[in-house]
């Protein structure tokens, strides 16, 4: 008996769901903000007359909430095993017209203070992978940053310690509110993607955003704008 176009057109729903199914179910898709899961239907021909049955099982990625805790100072502790890539994403540091060096680090479980990043705003490259590395279930993991002033080194702002020279936020979080920047709109072009209209910060459910004040400028004052670095961390 020929196919009508009834059954045709179920046909190629089926295969078209086999696909889709085989697709997400071998994680062809290796993005970690998809959604994955699988898709299959109960018969490979339907019949005119008769019904079909689809089923599907879809798996949303879990929010930064859930896989890592970030605890006051800045310190993050993942609660299950991750991989983790970090990208430097911007550096605004300069004295009048001279731009001036960034040294970023950074320490797993207390250890010693790694370089990940040296350099001025024209070293960045923000689709660089700088850091990729797996990390364990509560490991901690720090982040610190200083500035050269021309004459010598700043003071090295980081995790370890409380501080509003260096902030962690993920999605959502309200940008720092004694960062006159924020307030005043003058947020820096690299950084402008990151944060929306509310001044909340836009990245993905499984990032974190760091952002360093390298000078030694009060909070609140005019060049405490907390954009001297801006690092993204990220898991999966």
């Amino acid at each position: 008996m020929k196919a009508n176009a009834h059954t045709r057109a179920v046909c190629r729903l089926a295969l078209t769901c086999g696909i889709m199914a085989a697709s997400i179910g071998t994680g062809l898709s290796q993005q970690s903000d998809i959604p994955r899961g699988t898709l299959g239907v109960d018969r490979d021909l339907v019949r005119v007359g008769s019904r079909s049955s689809l089923n599907w099982n879809i798996e949303y990625p879990a929010a930064i909430i859930d896989i890592v805790e970030v605890n006051p100072t800045g310190t993050i502790r993942p609660k299950k095993n991750l991989k983790m890539r970090v990208r430097v994403l911007g550096v605004a540091f300069q004295s009048g017209q001279t731009l001036l060096p960034i040294d970023a680090s950074w320490s797993l479980n207390s250890g010693s203070w790694s370089s990940f990043f040296y350099g001025t705003s024209t070293a960045v490259n923000s689709s660089s992978v700088l850091i990729d590395r797996n990390v364990r279930k509560d490991d901690r993991i720090d982040f610190g940053a200083r500035g050269w002033s021309g004459n010598g080194w700043l003071p090295f702002n980081h995790t370890r310690q409380t501080t509003q020279y260096v902030t962690v936020l993920g999605k959502g979080s309200s940008a720092p509110s004694y960062a006159p920047a924020y307030n005043q709109g003058s947020v820096k072009s690299f950084l402008r993607p990151y944060i929306d209209n509310s001044g909340k910060i836009n990245i993905g459910d499984r990032d974190l955003i760091i952002l360093w004040e390298s000078s030694t400028a009060r909070p609140g004052t005019t060049f405490f704008d907390m954009q001297d670095l801006v690092v993204l961390v990220s898991f999966e």
